[in-house]
């Protein structure tokens, strides 16, 4: 395994000579024409520079970003630790502090960094063709900064709509620049072609050699095509956009509404399915724990599952930052009840659907194996070294500082347990999953049942997921998914299925904004669970600990005032 991922390791760690440290569109370079000439007349410094603009592809998934409230944080998932001061992202997101003049580096980063490597991949392309490479290796490595480019446009749409696209220019800071934002449809259409174009380059997982493990490959390109289009179906850009009318209408969706735009997410999920290259990583584990494969397949590189991920050198950051303070951890982040509630029962059935078998005061029995495997609550056992169990307690009075001592406070009585590492004390080999087999899955199923309704497919592909999980098939064989759906309910079953199964994965935020469902989501208090013991009963008391809002303009984010005094042409979202 290790082999497999020592060249991305290796040239991770290097330092390139060339880098851009200005945000925005304009990054000034700070080396001279010579310095850029030595960079590519050497072949490992080109091939490292490649590997610079692979090292941010996950800077949002950083522990970092989402100790400061930047992705999970801004949704219903759970509560940041890191909660104070005025600029703080937690609190600048969850109160609505949103601002278009914000000094905030979170939110600069959303425009800065994906336009820093745009503008890496220009450099790159402009220079390549006289590094001392193979024919091969130099086409190889167009195709993976291509698609590099297009990942980091999709970083940028999602969050802002239309955006200026450069093409392969790379423009000088002394130029005259004014870009005017291209329309969504434009970028999108780019976006799809980029990774058409970079695909036929590109080896499949299958053809990639072993010392290459990490780079792009055909899945990825077509793992982003799925993405990208089952977002531009979406309520939020599919003609139901912010503004309704005028220039703004076209930089920030389509024009109108159109149906076929789903069976075009469909298809690409379905590419994907029909390859055979992907599957869902299933492991029973060694004491037959059900669903083991869905915690198992987070901590491990090489896997059936990921089409995109973001490589890491061995680790211990999350479990750093995420375990309770009584297993040595930061404290930085916390699950909401929210999303401990989403959580379905061991046969598929809701909490509060009848027949579902759920215990108000035994909340956490029986149910969907992806909750202990995510989630770590009252009484969940930390396996130590040698399989040795030691539960963790939340309960006041328990003796550690994991309970929630009263209404407002930040510890929400519950834990991340997914990617952390059980059994050991050491650092774990794990990337970050950008993209994976699971989320296909679910995108075929969306769109499928937008443009079909719930038609046998759609089942099938959640069938699935919720196998995989560990979930009781039923008498039925369909996992509690209710037979004879109708396209309204069908499509809450999918939303809640992708919060699950993709809880922390960074996708709820952006989710339920292209659902046009934050809004109501997200305006309301992040919610806990007090504990209390009384003998060998424990009593559970559900409470506000964080005030929560998430204003209608949110749904696109503001482009910086900082970005519109360099680039005049910028036209400002609705409502900002």
């Amino acid at each position: 395994m290790k082999k497999k991922i020592s060249i991305i390791a290796i040239l991770a760690f290097m330092v390139v000579t060339y880098s851009c440290k200005k945000g925005g569109l304009l990054d000034e370079s700070t080396l001279t024409t010579l310095n850029e000439e030595t960079t590519f007349a050497d072949s490992i410094n080109t091939q490292a520079f490649l590997t610079r603009i692979y090292q941010q592809v996950g800077f949002q998934y950083d522990i970092q970003y989402l100790d400061a409230g930047g992705h999970s944080g801004a949704a219903d998932e759970g509560v940041a630790g890191r909660y104070n001061g005025t600029q703080n992202s937690a609190v600048v997101i969850a109160f609505g502090l949103i601002s278009k003049s914000s000094t905030n580096s979170d939110f600069i980063n959303m425009w800065s960094v994906p336009y820093q490597n745009i503008r890496r991949v220009n450099v790159l392309l402009q220079n390549i063709g006289g590094a001392p490479l193979s024919a091969a290796t130099k086409k190889g490595m167009i195709a993976e900064a291509r698609y590099l480019r297009a990942w980091y446009y999709f970083l940028l749409i999602r969050a802002f709509g239309g955006v200026p696209l450069l093409g392969d220019k790379v423009y000088d800071i002394t130029e005259d620049f004014s870009l005017k934002r291209s329309t969504y449809q434009d970028c999108v259409n780019y976006i799809v072609s980029e990774c058409e174009a970079a695909k036929a380059d590109l080896p499949t997982s299958a053809t990639i050699l072993p010392q290459n493990y990490g780079r792009i490959t055909q899945g990825a390109c077509m793992g982003l095509k799925s993405r990208v289009l089952l977002y531009a179906a979406s309520p939020l850009f599919n003609g139901g956009q912010l503004a309704p009318s005028g220039e703004l209408h076209e930089l920030t969706g389509y024009n109108a509404y159109d149906k076929e735009r789903w069976k075009k997410a469909a298809d690409a999920a379905l590419d994907i399915i029909n390859t055979d290259s992907y599957s869902l990583y299933v492991d029973n584990g060694p004491t037959n724990r059900p669903g083991y494969g869905f915690y198992k397949v987070f901590q491990m590189r090489v896997n059936s599952e990921y089409l995109f991920a973001a490589m890491r050198g061995a680790q211990r950051e999350f479990e750093s930052f995420l375990l309770p303070q009584s297993r040595s951890g930061g404290y930085a982040f916390t699950v909401s009840q929210q999303t401990v509630d989403k959580f379905p029962m061991i046969n598929g059935k809701a909490i509060n659907e009848p027949g579902s078998l759920y215990d108000p005061a035994n909340p956490y029995a029986n149910r969907d194996p992806r909750f202990a495997n995510s989630v770590i609550y009252n009484g969940s056992p930390w396996i130590l070294s040698g399989n040795n169990a030691a539960p963790v307690y939340t309960y006041v009075g328990s003796g550690t500082t994991d309970a929630v001592s009263g209404p407002l406070g930040f510890n929400t009585g519950y834990f991340p347990r997914k990617y952390l590492l059980e059994n050991s004390t050491g650092n774990g080999e794990r990337c970050w999953g950008l993209i994976r087999y699971g989320e296909i899955l679910l995108n075929y199923a969306e769109a499928l049942n937008e443009y079909s309704g719930p038609v046998e497919e759609v089942y099938a592909a959640l069938r699935k997921i919720r196998e995989r999980a560990g979930i009781t098939a039923g008498t039925d064989g369909n996992y509690g998914i209710k037979a004879g759906a109708t396209q309204e309910e069908m499509r809450a079953i999918i939303q809640k299925e992708r919060d699950v199964e993709l809880f922390m994965e960074e996708h709820r935020m952006w989710d339920a904004r292209r659902w046009k469902t934050a809004a109501v989501d997200f305006e309301k208090p992040i919610r806990g669970v007090k504990i209390t013991k009384t003998g060998n009963t424990y009593n559970y008391e559900y409470v506000d600990v964080r005030e929560h809002h998430f204003p209608a303009n949110y749904g696109l984010f503001p482009m910086l005032a900082s970005e519109i005094a360099k680039n005049t042409a910028l036209i400002q979202n609705p409502g900002w």
